[in-house]
């Protein structure tokens, strides 16, 4: 049956358009995963078949945000306001690996690379700085030009919101450090077994949900539970994955209330009681910013109020899985043996 109008959604049109291009049909390790998730790399460096169609619709605008600015790009160089020796969406490759930079300035000797994210994650970017993973793949493209004979004094990274358009940009000398960091992590990779290779992102994370590879990675899990229960059908023992949420917890508690007790005493020092502000500290290599807000929240007990005395049921929805708390308690004498009696 041919699909129809109603059914075909702008959504389906552009994730469909989205896989059919030369970059997602590419089934080589490319400079893009440099960094990331090492099973992921494991899979693309051994030639494994995709499981999964992947792509995203953040993608597919990260991708029509590169493709505008690359057409701007090309018609300023057209016009002479670009010099015709700048690059733009040019391949490269180094070390037998696969990129394509968005944009090389040839008199300034830099490098510029677009980068779409959302608002959250830019607000921790300009605390952090770019990832490792962006680090190494726009020096992968500088190390590639190096080789051909170009000079790469600067790397750039714009990053851009897409959902509040705002812009930050990142700024940094060409470090070929990142560049022997990276080869190194890809020799790692290689040399390891593709089953002993680790998960680097959770099941539930954007990264996994849209991998190509998200079926075979996760196969195994014993059937109608947590994709990650194939952790425990690769290493069965009980007693250890206990121990470790035992002391992740105890780890989390001191972590949360050591984050309480300096964010305390830093109180001492905010200088606004509305807006925001920031704040430089001798000997402290980051800036401490003070934001004061005053957001409007619900208030659920007044809520409740407010339906009892209407005489209706507060509104509720049922969750479409169950939800599993896990309590380390002391054992009692009733207790379940997994493979036992009980």
């Amino acid at each position: 049956m041919a699909t129809t109008i109603a059914t075909y959604t702008t959504a389906d049109l552009l994730l469909d358009w989205d896989r059919t291009r030369p970059r997602s049909l590419q089934t080589a390790f490319g400079m893009s995963e440099l960094g990331d998730c090492r099973r992921r790399a494991g899979y693309r460096l051994a030639g494994t078949a995709a499981t999964n169609t992947g792509g995203s619709l953040q993608a597919v605008m990260g991708t029509a945000i590169h493709e505008a600015a690359a057409a701007v790009l090309k018609d300023q160089q057209a016009a002479g306001v670009i010099p015709a020796d700048d690059l733009i969406e040019h391949e490269v490759s180094f070390a037998g690996i696969l990129g394509h930079l968005d944009r090389y300035e040839t008199a300034t000797a830099s490098l510029v690379d677009i980068k779409t994210t959302s608002d959250r994650w830019l607000r921790k970017l300009k605390v952090q700085g770019p990832p490792t993973s962006h680090l190494w793949q726009t020096h992968g493209y500088g190390a590639a030009l190096i080789a051909q004979g170009r000079t790469v004094k600067r790397i750039v990274i714009d990053y851009l919101a897409r959902d509040t358009g705002e812009q930050w940009r990142w700024t940094g000398r060409f470090d070929p450090q990142h560049v022997r960091d990276a080869l190194e992590w890809v020799t790692e990779v290689r040399a390891t077994p593709l089953d002993e290779l680790p998960r680097d992102h959770q099941p539930d994370s954007a990264w996994c949900e849209h991998c190509p590879f998200r079926d075979l990675c996760w196969e195994g899990a014993v059937t109608d539970r947590d994709p990650r229960s194939v952790l425990f059908v690769e290493d069965p023992d009980a007693a250890s994955w206990a121990t470790k949420l035992e002391d992740a917890r105890a780890r989390k508690k001191a972590a949360e209330t050591d984050e309480k007790e300096a964010k305390g005493a830093l109180d001492a020092i905010r200088p606004n009681t509305a807006g925001a502000e920031l704040v430089a500290i001798p000997g402290f290599d980051k800036v401490l910013k003070y934001t004061v807000s005053f957001p409007e929240r619900i208030d659920t007990a007044q809520v409740r109020k407010d339906y009892a005395a209407a005489g209706r049921p507060v509104p509720t929805k049922k969750p479409l899985k169950g939800e599993v708390k896990l309590e380390l308690v002391d054992a009692g004498d009733e207790v379940f043996v997994p493979g036992g009696e009980g």
